[in-house]
């Protein structure tokens, strides 16, 4: 998938963020209410400290030089009902941020829920010649990794435009009422604040894009050598992948640092426009307070205002970089749900499959492939029998698979399903009338019993019956669990024949009309292999069953075996009636001897 431009407008990218947002506005309005009875105690703090170093400080010396010598001051307030009150201040504030932060981080957690799940849906979803690009560990970071970091950055920033934003604009009131003429002329420095900050968002979404990217063909490296290490290990190239990994983790840390570097420009260029309004508001205050002889109180009160807004500004001028790194992560993890879907246009139900299937005239060519890979192919399997495909490697056997099972799309011809076209029969009953066993088996992390009942309910009688005939069941009564013992990721604590025979018991488990053998014994030994044959001709007669095989011996007592040459029949009939023809079948049997 390709990345947009740095320069991209991020405006698309936080719309759609807030339609995941948007579900949970509750939850955002109860925090903006939290985060306000916050900010309304800010104020509060230097009108605080302003009376009491008026009255308390004034008054009191006032009052006492008028009083008989002797006798005890009279003070405007009891001295104890300073600390009570601040006390009280911090503590409705430090109740209302506890809120507020709850809050915001509960809506959070379920916007990423969401936003992981429709991810998720969009991968389900897409079309299958989108996986032959998409790596896997790719796929793995934006959905599972950069949701949870997008909306972490975007919490942190909202979390400090809250608590900081709201009680500088209250502080902001604060100051228009105690003075309007200074407080006007300290957002003099506002335009100058706005341009410096857009030039170095700009640098940050560059650089950030970058570093996004970098990271990325990191995640590829490692993934890499994860699924791959016995090719790693048997071709010696620890050194090459080190290499590999160590120039990539350069470019990582290339990207990183200027990713840094940008980053770390907002805060002082910030401050430093800060400085020299908030220099020329406090010396104006003190010539206005020498002029016009303003009370100590009123002077201590703005200037406190002032100090206490500043601080909090200087707080949000670290709030547009993770915003800007947020966007532009999630642009990247976005594009998942831009990948083409796959189309289902069918509208058609198949109730009850006899297992009949036609090939007219069909015609399969891959992008970009020189040749069809079916090249007018017309065959017929008949319900209930055994039919065998065999021929040499890019014959056309596993495209007809592929068609089947809807993850290819014909260019010509017609796929007929009792009579049905297959583009009119919705992808899901599709896949319902077929049971795949492919060469390259995929086992999820999970039981033995979750593996062969998988999206199904489970039965463990009928769990014993399939794998009794993939001739699994002795081995795992051996397992510590039995039928609840883990195989691992992708089966990794189980044998080569050992992960095929369990594959095909999950197959044999979803008992679906077709049952489909894509060189389902290639990795089983001899006496493995006798046991899946005698198990699958039990249901000759019963299953309509569809074989794939090199090794010839799988499919001797098939029904008919079916010779592709360049994506057409080349011959046809049963194993004698191939032999004693003389043709390429009679070939193939002869070379495997």
């Amino acid at each position: 998938m390709s990345t947009p431009s740095p320069d991209d407008s991020l405006r698309p990218t936080a719309k759609r963020l807030m339609s995941y947002v948007a579900p949970h506005r509750g939850g955002l309005f109860l925090t903006l209410v939290a985060y306000i009875g916050a900010a309304c105690t800010e104020p509060m703090i230097p009108q605080l400290l302003g009376y009491a170093l008026g009255e308390g400080f004034t008054q009191y010396t006032h009052k006492s030089s008028q009083l008989t010598p002797g006798l005890p001051a009279e003070a405007p307030f009891s001295l104890w009902m300073v600390p009570l009150v601040l006390i009280g201040l911090f503590a409705m504030r430090g109740l209302f941020g506890f809120l507020g932060q709850y809050l915001l981080h509960r809506t959070i957690t379920r916007t990423v829920m969401d936003i992981r799940a429709a991810l998720l849906q969009s991968l389900l979803r897409a079309d299958a010649r989108v996986y032959s690009s998409l790596q896997p560990a790719t796929a793995v970071t934006k959905v599972v990794n950069d949701p949870q970091h997008v909306i972490t950055l975007l919490g942190g920033s909202v979390i400090t435009i809250l608590r900081d934003g709201l009680p500088a604009l209250a502080m902001l009131g604060y100051l228009f009422w105690l003075n309007w003429q200074l407080t006007l002329l300290s957002m003099v420095t506002v335009p100058v604040m706005a341009t410096v900050m857009r030039l170095v968002n700009k640098r940050v979404r560059r650089m950030g894009t970058w570093a996004y990217d970098a990271n990325l063909r990191l995640v590829s490296v490692v993934e890499d050598v994860t699924r791959a290490w016995r090719v790693v290990r048997s071709f010696d190239a620890a050194d090459h992948e080190r290499q590999r990994f160590a120039d990539q983790s350069r470019e990582v840390q290339r990207s990183a640092l200027k990713t840094s570097a940008a980053n770390a420009l907002a805060q002082p260029l910030s401050q430093l426009v800060a400085s020299v309004g908030i220099s020329l508001i406090v010396a104006l205050a003190l010539l206005q307070a020498r002029h016009n002889q303003a009370g100590v109180g009123e002077f201590a009160a703005f200037v406190a205002a002032l100090l206490l807004m500043t601080s909090r500004l200087r707080h949000l001028t670290d709030v547009a970089q993770p915003i800007t790194n947020a966007l532009v992560v999630a642009r990247g993890c976005l594009e998942l749900m831009d990948l083409p879907r796959e189309p289902d246009h069918g509208h058609t139900e198949l109730s009850q499959f006899s297992g009949r299937i036609e090939l007219d005239q069909v015609v399969l060519r891959y992008p970009g492939a020189t040749r069809p890979a079916l090249d007018g192919l017309s065959l017929l399997i008949e319900p209930g029998r055994t039919t065998a495909l065999v021929g040499s490697s890019g014959a056309g056997k596993s495209s007809v698979v592929n068609l089947l099972l809807g993850f290819e799309r014909q260019d010509a011809g017609r796929v007929l399903l009792d009579g049905v076209p297959l583009e009119d029969l919705t992808k899901a009953n599709l896949r319902r009338q077929f049971a795949v066993v492919s060469q390259d088996i995929v086992l999820f992390d999970a039981s033995v019993a979750d593996n062969i009942a998988y999206a199904q309910l489970r039965d463990d009688a009928r769990l014993e019956q399939v794998l009794r005939a993939a001739a699994l069941w002795d081995f795992v009564q051996t397992l510590p669990q039995g039928l609840d013992t883990p195989v691992g990721a992708n089966g990794s604590k189980l044998s080569g024949g050992q992960r095929q025979r369990l594959a095909i018991a999950r197959a044999l488990y979803k008992d679906a009309p077709v049952w489909i053998f894509d060189e389902a014994t290639s990795a089983l030994d001899t006496e493995s292999e006798r046991a899946v044959q005698q198990a699958l001709e039990q249901w000759q007669g019963h299953k309509t069953l569809l074989v794939i095989a090199h090794r010839l011996s799988t499919i001797r007592r098939a029904d008919r075996i079916l010779v592709l040459n360049q994506g057409q029949v080349a011959e046809s009939g049963t194993h004698e009636e191939l032999l004693a023809a003389g043709g390429s079948y009679a070939g193939m049997v002869g070379q495997s001897h």
